[in-house]
């Protein structure tokens, strides 16, 4: 396809590139959490980036097929010195919030310039977003509610 609509591929752009930053952080969690021990959260980390990095493909495959390129942008970048448990799944729910309205933003304007093949990309990524974001969560909350058992019986 040549006549790229310029909106639906920006788009994508923003997207593929904000899954490439989530990938990074996700990566250096998982190898901070190993080396303290938590393998089942490491685990989780390392799971949630090869899903993000699933989305970045697919999304590049995407942009290819519409005969656009994919535009290499400045992306997130892990957090050196991040170490708390609590602070990186908070810094994740916030990542997979910020995806999940870029995402609806983003099936709206396919939808509105007719490409619903992109649309319908989106929404699968959407709803594996949506997932992460409930896990998330959940960690959060249980950490919150329950403290070091449940970080030594779930995490570790």
């Amino acid at each position: 396809m040549n006549n790229v609509n310029e909106k639906v591929h920006n788009m994508l752009c923003e997207v593929y590139t904000a899954e490439i930053g989530a990938i990074g952080i996700y990566m250096d969690q998982h190898t901070k959490c190993e080396d303290l021990g938590l393998k089942k959260l490491a685990e989780i980390l390392e799971n949630d980036a090869k899903d993000e990095m699933k989305h970045a493909e697919m999304l590049a495959e995407r942009i290819l097929f519409l005969g656009a390129t994919v535009k290499n942008q400045k992306h997130a970048l892990p957090e050196e010195k991040q170490f708390d448990v609590v602070e990186m799944l908070q810094l994740n729910a916030d990542i997979e919030m910020k995806a999940i309205a870029r995402l609806n933003e983003g099936i709206t304007i396919c939808f509105d310039e007719k490409d619903h093949g992109s649309r319908m990309l989106l929404e699968e990524i959407l709803k594996s977003e949506e997932e992460h974001l409930t896990n998330l969560q959940t960690m959060v909350n249980n950490i919150k509610k329950y403290g070091d058992p449940y970080v030594v019986s779930q995490l570790m």
